[in-house]
């Protein structure tokens, strides 16, 4: 039985269509969002809450730096940060703050990497299933 050209073109393409991806292609890095009123919040939490240990420039004091490629928020996706910071954090008293002051300091902790705040807010719905990865940006 003699296959038509156009039989063959349409099964090809209908089996590239399904190896690639639906719709645009975006950085995991621009599928987190927060909003700049969210990073002034969090600049003012991070300063009452955090900079005694991880420093006012983020770079560590007697925790570890949350800025650069070596900090321990790089290649670490959203879930595992708010996580860790809403459930760890401060030392001295874990999960003591507001879900508000949480997540406005993991906003500010993104913009201090290079992210650019955008329309949305960064939620506790999103904090808490988002796998996009954290790419710190220099």
């Amino acid at each position: 039985m003699k296959l038509s050209v156009l039989a063959v073109f349409s099964t090809a393409f209908g089996l590239l269509a399904m190896l690639l991806p639906l719709g645009p292609v975006t950085a995991a890095a621009d599928a987190i969002a927060f909003t700049a009123p969210q990073v002034a919040t969090g600049t003012k939490a991070y300063a009452q809450n955090c900079a005694s240990c991880h420093g006012a420039n983020l770079k560590g004091v007697t925790a570890p730096a949350l800025v650069g490629k070596t900090s321990g928020i790089a290649q670490q996706s959203l879930v595992e940060v708010f996580e860790y910071v809403s459930q760890q954090m401060p030392m001295t008293a874990p999960g003591s703050l507001s879900e508000a002051q949480y997540l406005s300091i993991v906003a500010y902790i993104l913009q201090k990497n290079g992210h650019k705040p955008g329309s949305r807010p960064l939620t506790e719905s999103i904090a808490t299933t988002s796998t996009a990865t954290i790419v710190v940006k220099p």
